[in-house]
């Protein structure tokens, strides 16, 4: 027994090395010096996420076993540090579409400026930031280029969450804080340190019109060192810290998912998962000419609806938007979709004529769209004519149904789960009596 005890500890010594060596090589490939493994608050966040957040990594692992190992594959292909995965899970829960309260969406929380000046596209019809390949290659582009304008990893990481200038700022007060604590009493009355801190004051009160002059001298102090620690480390009586709460958390945040996400027993849940994500279907991106109905696609593919539509989240309806555009498909239907898809076919188009009162206002809110989507989509004069064809993209798809006796409008709409006022509108009835053997459209959102 005595022996037993004794080999338990060492395979637990082992264990806790070998564990310490995975989470070292996290801090190294990130730029951090291998000390920071000792940080108190560090330890304190990661005993956290350990004790309290073990459902929080379990539904990270669910939410994104078919996304994470597309995101790694991009990540290795670009030659990034790959625990930079964990910036995705520290943003979005793995959730392609989570939203902020400051507009920010998508798996990497891209706020709409960054996104478009990386490349992703936001209309009204379309949100590349739901996209889990176009949006991961613009983290990418993004995270590389606050690599190189900041030199560190984890800088970089900070620069995400808190913006480049917030973080330069954030570091050259931390160097020239650690240039006065060396030169002691001299600090005070030495001019350089005064031109310094000046750069600085004139930066946070005129903010970007000050912005160049800092960025220089964060240019200038690159041979001054300073640790992660010394950014964390909270200044007393200063309302204005190195950097913000939210960035000081989150950098020990994505650390410590890292790390739990090392852990044997995650790594085997993952590994399991992700097997399991390989033997399901991937999917390919194909061109479609505009007003393409998602309905219309899992029809001819004769696949689920619902299934095809997670695959697309980067539209913002059921069809796509009024230009040529792409979808996502099962690369085993390729074949299938070159065949039978026919650019022509409008069937989730509603070609709608113009009747004696029509307004586009009037039509718009009969089908639940809006005045501009119908001018999309179509070639309109000043005026609208009896008679005119115009193309109206739906949200809905109708379903025949057949009045039977004993039949009311109310029975049917509870029957197909819509509200009753639709089938009128819909069907452009004057009343709600209905006859035996009258033929309803039944609109159900798609």
């Amino acid at each position: 027994m005595k022996y037993f005890s004794i080999l338990l500890i060492l395979i637990n010594i082992v264990y806790a090395d070998v564990f310490q060596n995975k989470n070292l090589k996290i801090l190294k490939s990130l730029d951090i010096k291998e000390s920071f493994i000792n940080n108190p608050l560090l330890k304190k966040t990661y005993k956290y996420y350990a004790k309290y957040k073990k459902i929080y990594m379990y539904n990270i692992i669910d939410n994104g076993y078919d996304l994470i190992p597309i995101i790694q594959n991009e990540i290795k292909h670009s030659h990034l540090p790959k625990e930079l995965v964990t910036v995705a899970m520290a943003e979005s829960y793995m959730n392609l579409q989570a939203k902020s309260d400051k507009k920010a969406v998508g798996l990497w929380q891209f706020m709409p400026v960054t996104a478009q000046r990386f490349g992703l596209k936001i209309d009204k019809y379309i949100d590349e930031r739901r996209d889990v390949y176009k949006s991961t290659k613009a983290a990418i582009k993004y995270l590389n280029y606050l690599h190189s304008y900041l030199g560190k990893w984890y800088l970089a990481v900070m620069a995400y969450n808190a913006g480049e200038a917030r973080v330069v700022e954030g570091v050259v007060r931390a160097k020239v804080d650690k240039l006065c604590k060396n030169m002691g009493k001299k600090c005070k009355t030495d001019e350089f340190i005064k031109k310094y801190r000046k750069i600085i004051k004139d930066y946070q009160h005129y903010g970007g019109k000050k912005y160049v002059p800092l960025y220089k001298l964060y240019k200038k102090l690159s041979n001054v060192n300073i640790t992660l620690s010394d950014l964390l480390k909270y200044q007393k009586k200063l309302k204005r810290q190195y950097l913000p709460k939210e960035t000081r958390d989150y950098i020990l945040k994505v650390l410590s998912i890292s790390f739990n996400y090392n852990k044997e027993k995650f790594i085997k849940l993952a590994q399991k998962k992700y097997s399991s994500s390989m033997l399901k279907l991937t999917y390919v991106s194909v061109k479609v000419p505009a007003g393409t109905s998602l309905y219309y696609v899992s029809k001819i593919l004769k696949i689920d609806y619902k299934k095809l539509r997670n695959h697309n989240l980067q539209l913002k309806y059921s069809f796509t938007p009024p230009y040529n555009y792409y979808i996502y498909i099962p690369a085993n239907k390729l074949k299938l979709f070159t065949r039978k898809f026919n650019p022509k076919k409008r069937k989730y188009i509603y070609v709608y004529k113009v009747k004696k009162g029509d307004n586009l206002l009037k039509i718009a809110k009969k089908f639940d769209i809006t005045v501009s989507m119908i001018k999309d989509y179509n070639k309109l004069g000043k005026y609208l004519h009896i008679n005119q064809k115009i193309f109206i993209p739906l949200s809905y798809r109708f379903v025949k149904y057949k009045v039977k006796k004993g039949d009311s409008i109310l029975k049917i709409a509870k029957k197909f789960g819509i509200p009753y006022k639709k089938i009128i509108k819909f069907n452009n009835l004057n009343t709600s009596v209905i006859r035996v053997g009258q033929v309803l459209k039944i609109p159900q959102r798609i």
